[in-house]
């Protein structure tokens, strides 16, 4: 028995070594989503209140934030704010009370709000990702918060560098992923998120089943299908729209 949990703790520690690290020893970049519910009939004063917080204590750089809003999924109407991409460093020496970044929140913010809901970290996994200046210019984008099997995040990960080469080869949409550092029992592993700018546009066959194929051959997309279902347990998808 002690050497059977001694294999598993080894394993779910080895394993999390795998999300959190990369090839190189550069810091790791992180953006925290946090879900904030405004009151309602107060959303454009909310947009505006963290509009003008964000931009005096939150400018480009390594405290930079933004925000979000959820217009469907199961947390429709949610508002999400997002510190980052930053780095850990970033998030112990982020603006607080000594500088007026609380008070400001806590008066112009704070009184707009119905609720707040879950904070979340995902480090940002550079080795399955590309696109990211497509994202930068989206009005809209795609997200999925993925459950996956236990000790299968190597099969998840062969399976993402395949797709990070098509969408590579086609370079008109984002394939971002990211990592989750927070282990609990039934929370999203991975976060994938593509890009889009209109809703007629997301509606339409993107290409990627036709490129895919054509790096990795006839009946390959349906392979990947097949091994994405023997990986994953689950997954929620969000479309989010850029406030700011």
């Amino acid at each position: 028995m002690k050497k059977t949990f001694t294999l598993t703790f080894m394993a779910l520690f080895f394993t999390g070594l795998a999300f959190s690290q990369t090839a190189t020893d550069k810091p790791t970049t992180v953006v925290e989503n946090m879900y904030i519910m405004p009151k309602r009939g107060m959303e454009d004063k909310f947009e505006a209140a963290v509009k003008a917080h964000d931009t005096k204590y939150h400018p480009d750089g390594p405290f930079n934030a933004g925000l979000r809003k959820v217009e469907y999924g199961d947390k429709a109407g949610w508002y999400v704010w997002v510190f980052g991409p930053t780095t850990y460093a970033s998030i112990d020496s982020r603006p607080t009370k000594e500088n007026g970044h609380d008070a400001d929140w806590s008066a112009n913010i704070d009184p707009l709000v119905e609720k707040y809901g879950e904070t979340n970290l995902w480090d940002f996994n550079a080795d399955l990702s590309t696109g990211m200046d497509l994202m930068k210019t989206a009005k809209y984008y795609e997200a999925w918060s993925v459950k996956l099997k236990r000790g299968e995040y190597y099969r998840f990960k062969a399976l993402a560098e395949k797709l990070k080469k098509a969408y590579e080869s086609m370079g008109t949409l984002a394939f971002i992923v990211y990592n989750n550092p927070i282990h609990t029992s039934n929370g999203a592993d991975v976060a994938l998120i593509w890009n889009f700018n209109s809703y007629d546009e997301w509606s339409k066959d993107p290409g990627i089943k036709a490129a895919f194929e054509k790096i990795y051959g006839a009946n390959s997309w349906q392979n990947m299908l097949d091994e994405w279902m023997a990986v994953s347990v689950d997954y929620n998808t969000e479309i989010r729209s850029f406030v700011r």
